[in-house]
């Protein structure tokens, strides 16, 4: 935990790979120093039909999913570290958005096998 899936829009046209891409969200959910590295999960959703506005625009979304027991504080100045590393790479991306929702603990299940290289915690 935490999970992020970023959908986007077609990162050639915007200079981007998805590699710069997860690893600048990767680096901006580090720096808020609410996670372990290794618990950091960076996934990318590239999207090829969808539609903006009249003009169809270009897109990054970041959507960060974490356990319960951040503050409104805490997940304001993470979402911002996001955003901010994703406007660091320089590309000319019309819309950028961070979106941080609570997970259901009640909802959640999670199965990880020993081949993953994961060090279960009991």
């Amino acid at each position: 935990m935490p999970h992020v899936i970023l959908h986007h829009s077609d990162l050639d046209a915007l200079g981007l790979t998805p590699e710069r891409l997860v690893d600048a969200v990767f680096h901006g959910m580090e720096a808020s120093e609410l996670f372990d590295p290794n618990d950091i999960k960076v996934r990318v959703v590239p999207v090829s039909h969808y539609r903006n506005g009249r003009n169809n625009y270009s897109f990054i979304h970041a959507e960060a999913r974490i356990m319960p027991g951040r503050t409104p504080a805490q997940k304001a100045a993470m979402s911002d570290l996001v955003l901010s590393a994703v406007q660091a790479l320089d590309t000319p991306v019309a819309s950028i958005t961070v979106e941080v929702s609570d997970i259901d603990r009640a909802c959640y299940a999670k199965a990880v096998t020993q081949e993953s290289g994961v060090t279960l915690k009991a």
